[in-house]
């Protein structure tokens, strides 16, 4: 059985995979007479000092390997090792603990500086000799923290007739809702009427503000973010004594926020064009028959139709062509670009298509003859 001293090592390099780096580290493994291994997380072991082998473990960021060195030198030759490694930050279980250590460490640090600085002068005295025990509990309110996600269809509310009924129903329910988690979670009791003051005053902001597209999920992230940060400080004001704690409200903070909101038609329209592309990256799949192909053309029409707000009635009419005169495609799985540039070709199209309807409704101009291209949407749809 043959001698050697392993080590387990932890890559904290985020550019890992990089020929460069993994060939600088195969050189250097050269430079040692014995024979050095290396497993990777999976249980996959080969010669350390094959670059096409070392290639092949895909050692990523985060991801642990295990050396083996060999031969009469292995003490020796691992010290250097793992002093070569840590330049590169492919660092030791033991160095990993030292960094988390030192990162904890300088976290603590900022959090007392937090506490600290909401602590009046006579105060400071009393709760530096307790510091550590409240940053602790300031650090267990934080991390276990949980704000439920808006839970919408569209990101960006189309306001017509100035009917204003989403934004407000997001403020009386969610919104309420976050105030009422973040008094439970920091044990901050609220005053019900200041509560409601603040709700009021949130709608009359928005009813009295001109608008025709409405961010709301930038609305409701930036006041959840307020209102946590608000009752983040009352905890740490909580935690060194003082006394007589309630929420307060920048009138002018707030403000801003539905400022920021209010959106016009060309952000819109950018951050649909953007939706669309995204969507389309699940369908650039290698997976290429004739069956799942008419399916999946069929959810593409589905999906910008509905990034577009487009009518169902137009979406089924598409649809409908498009199982009558659906023909196989004639690419294969060797030909994967091809395909890609077929599914992007046929997105745009549809695109452009539903663009020029959802603009004409939002401008309030007449759609019934905006003619949709049919015959073009056709012929691309049995591309794919």
């Amino acid at each position: 059985m043959e001698d050697f001293i392993s080590k387990e090592f932890e890559c904290r390099n985020s550019l890992a995979s990089d020929n460069k780096i993994v060939n600088s580290i195969v050189d250097f493994f050269r430079t040692i007479d014995d024979k050095i291994e290396i497993e990777n997380q999976d249980g996959k072991r080969v010669n350390a000092k094959s670059f096409i082998k070392m290639m092949g473990l895909d050692v990523k960021y985060g991801f642990r390997f295990k050396l083996y060195v060999y031969g009469d030198d292995k003490e020796n030759n691992i010290k250097r090792i793992e002093d070569i490694l840590d330049k590169k930050e492919f660092y030791t279980l033991e160095k990993i603990q030292e960094l988390e250590k030192e990162k904890e460490d300088e976290h603590n640090k900022y959090i007392e500086k937090e506490i600290l600085s909401l602590t009046p002068e006579d105060k400071k005295e009393i709760v530096k000799n307790d510091i550590e025990n409240k940053v602790r509990l300031l650090k267990e309110k934080r991390d276990s923290i949980h704000l439920e996600s808006l839970n919408l269809d569209n990101n960006i509310l189309y306001i017509k007739d100035n009917d204003k009924t989403k934004i407000v129903d997001v403020i009386n329910n969610n919104i309420y809702d976050v105030i009422k988690y973040l008094s439970s979670h920091y044990e901050i009791p609220i005053k019900e009427s200041r509560t409601k003051d603040f709700i009021s005053y949130l709608i009359s902001v928005i009813k009295g503000k001109d608008m025709k597209f409405f961010y709301i999920y930038m609305f409701f992230n930036d006041i959840k973010k307020y209102l946590t940060y608000q009752f983040d400080k009352l905890f740490i004001e909580k935690l060194i004594g003082i006394e007589d704690l309630h929420e307060e409200y920048d009138t002018v903070i707030i403000n801003n926020f539905v400022e920021e909101a209010i959106k016009n038609l060309d952000y819109v329209l950018e951050d649909k064009r953007k939706s669309a592309d995204y969507s389309i990256n699940i369908y650039m799949m290698d997976d290429i028959n004739s069956n799942t192909n008419k399916y999946r053309v069929i959810n593409i029409v589905q999906t910008i139709g509905k990034i577009y707000d487009i009518k169902n009635s137009v979406i089924d009419n598409i649809i409908d062509r498009i199982k009558s005169d659906y023909e196989p495609s004639i690419n294969n799985k060797s030909n994967i670009d091809e395909y890609s540039d077929n599914i992007k070709e046929f997105k745009d199209i549809l695109q452009k298509e539903f663009e020029n309807i959802y603009t004409a409704k939002v401008l309030e101009k007449d759609t019934s003859n905006l003619d949709i291209d049919y015959h073009n949407i056709l012929r691309l749809a049995r591309r794919i």
